[in-house]
């Protein structure tokens, strides 16, 4: 039975992991949480192993996570998996390879304020990935300044991260070919202004507003991604989950599975008017076990 923390009211919160063979990764984010304390907000902490092994069990006993797991099929699967075990009204989908990068404190109050706003309706689910401290593998900013120039840069944007520089700040005639030639995809990377512009709202004012500190994205111009999410479990297992189980056999991955970000971003999830929240975020992005982005951690 789910014991409340108390933190929020009568409204329970719940924190998963979906983790795969990387014991190196997922106990340095664990550790993260540990140290940071914020996970006294969490009523269940829960980690679902892929493939579990002694290893696995070992981690989660270490850090007094519950733990479950079953044979890997996938992010789709496991994270399907994950929200089942996880008895709460809204849950944190997390990946091994996903530590904290903020202070407790501010991290305690960011997830207060990201549920009040799912609680209010003012959006559907939450990003929590940090805006400026993104971690490795993550091409938002860059692409965005493909097509659009900036017009504001935040201070904390860190142009070397992202390998941007110079010119590509400016709005040239290769930035306005690409969005008279691909005016979709132009629409279609306006939300990606959040990890780049300190004011974005002010720049597509119809598609992305503010709350308090938390921007509010159309999903018709900022793509699904299944890292560092919060949402209501309901909506997850009774309408995204069953949405990637009917998806076409094409959207699976590399590894032959589905995988819910080829399966939600298309047509279906632009059409919604789902409402996205993006703060300043907490948790970042990075791997420790076999890492086929070894080059990008260089950059860090």
């Amino acid at each position: 039975m789910t014991q409340h923390s108390g933190l929020l009211g009568g409204t329970t919160i719940g924190i998963g992991v979906l983790s795969w063979k990387a014991h190196h990764t997922l106990t340095a984010s664990l550790q993260s949480y540990e140290e940071n304390g914020f996970l006294k907000i969490f009523d269940e902490k829960v980690i679902y192993f892929s493939d579990m092994d002694d290893a696995d069990i070992a981690i989660a006993d270490r850090f007094h996570w519950q733990h479950s797991g079953g044979p890997n099929k996938g992010i789709a699967e496991g994270m399907k998996r994950l929200a089942e075990n996880i008895p709460c009204d809204y849950i944190v989908l997390l990946q091994n390879d996903n530590p904290i990068c903020e202070a407790s404190e501010f991290a305690i109050n960011h997830i207060k304020s990201a549920v009040e706003l799912l609680q209010s309706g003012a959006c559907d689910l939450v990003r929590l990935r940090h805006r400026w401290q993104v971690g490795e593998s993550f091409a938002d900013a860059r692409k965005y300044l493909e097509f659009y120039p900036a017009r504001a840069l935040s201070p904390e944007f860190n142009p070397a991260f992202h390998g941007v520089s110079g010119d590509q700040f400016n709005d040239g005639f290769g930035k306005k070919v690409h969005r008279l030639c691909r005016p979709a995809k132009a629409k279609r990377l306006r939300g990606r202004s959040v990890f780049v512009e300190e004011h974005p709202e002010n720049i597509y004012p119809d598609l992305i507003t503010r709350e308090d500190n938390f921007l509010i994205i159309d999903s018709s111009i900022l793509h699904f991604s299944d890292q560092c999410l919060l949402i209501s479990r309901d909506l997850w297992l009774n309408v995204f989950v069953p949405y990637v189980g009917a998806a076409r056999a094409s959207v699976r991955s590399s590894n032959g599975f589905k995988a819910p970000e080829l399966a939600i971003n298309g047509k279906w999830w632009r059409d919604q008017g789902f409402k996205i929240a993006q703060g300043r975020g907490i948790f970042t992005h990075d791997r420790h076990d076999g890492s086929f982005r070894d080059s990008h951690k260089s950059n860090q």
